[in-house]
């Protein structure tokens, strides 16, 4: 059994509640136990009593005994240096939820610490895990993607990073340079990956926006798109926990670190194009 230890801005949010269901639950197999739970900024309910985790009296505590780290603080990535330059010292592999950092010096300074303390880290967006995206990425490897587009919704701060972080998942590294063309509640991105390469990135914010705009995406594979729409949210935020189950027992995680900085480096420099009145800017 890996012992975890969660370290949150408040842990009355979806991701602590999805995450801990899911392990008790369905995945539960996997082997990982909550034992531990810290908040910097507790709000609404006793998230420790309502859900029987032990509440830890501060971040330290909650990771003391614990085999590895999760960093949440999904609706707060503002906080993620600080809790990382308390946590990462320790040197145990840690998930840092969504993306790194929401500026790019401070996503590094997060890649820095964890190296001088060889602390293993892993960030990624649960939608680059898709069901569907899982279903279809065999027609994907192997082959020469030169299009892509990838529709999804919320404000761009906080959940561009899925959107992005789908394309990049078939698309890869590489983009040279990127411009928005949106407006700030209609974002259109579009990555150059040079070479006749590039995917579009939609993302658009509205009252209704979940049930207008759902996550969609098309590649084209040769001369013919491949397309699907994510339906299966329960599938996503599980194979996340597959994923981290797996980094948690071997240290190694399945985004490269290279990778992981692109999408600090997509979110914050789109907002650069878009302040600009829309103009390309280099990665």
């Amino acid at each position: 059994m890996i012992k975890i230890g969660i370290v949150d801005h408040h842990l009355n949010n979806y991701h602590a509640d999805k995450f801990l269901s899911l392990l008790r639950g369905p995945l539960k197999k996997e082997g990982l136990e909550i034992v531990s739970a810290w908040e910097s900024n507790p709000m609404g309910d006793d998230w420790c009593k309502k859900n029987n985790v032990p509440r830890a009296g501060s971040p330290q505590e909650a990771v003391r005994d614990a085999d590895a780290i999760m960093l949440l603080a999904p609706d707060n990535i503002e906080d993620h240096r600080k809790l990382a330059e308390i946590v990462l010292p320790l040197g145990k592999p840690t998930l840092i939820d969504k993306f790194l950092a929401p500026k790019l010096s401070d996503a590094k300074a997060i890649v820095a610490l964890a190296e001088k303390h060889k602390a293993p880290i892993f960030s990624s967006s649960s939608l680059r895990y898709a069901v569907e995206l899982e279903e279809v990425k065999k027609e994907f490897e192997g082959a020469k993607i030169t299009e892509g587009y990838v529709r999804g919704m919320g404000a761009w701060d906080g959940y561009g990073v899925h959107t992005v972080s789908m394309a990049l998942r078939v698309m890869g590294d590489g983009v040279k340079r990127l411009i928005d063309t949106g407006t700030k509640t209609a974002r259109s991105v579009t990555l150059d990956y040079g070479s006749d390469r590039r995917a579009l990135i939609d993302v658009r914010t509205a009252s209704n926006e979940w049930h207008e705009f759902n996550w969609r995406f098309a590649f084209k594979v040769g001369d013919r798109y491949v397309s699907a729409d994510i339906k299966d949210y329960d599938g996503f935020y599980a194979n996340l926990m597959r994923e981290a189950a797996a980094f948690f027992r071997t240290g190694k995680a399945s985004v490269p670190i290279h990778q992981t900085l692109t999408t600090v480096a997509i979110l914050e420099i789109a907002n650069r194009s878009l302040a600009s009145q829309g103009v390309w800017v280099d990665l």
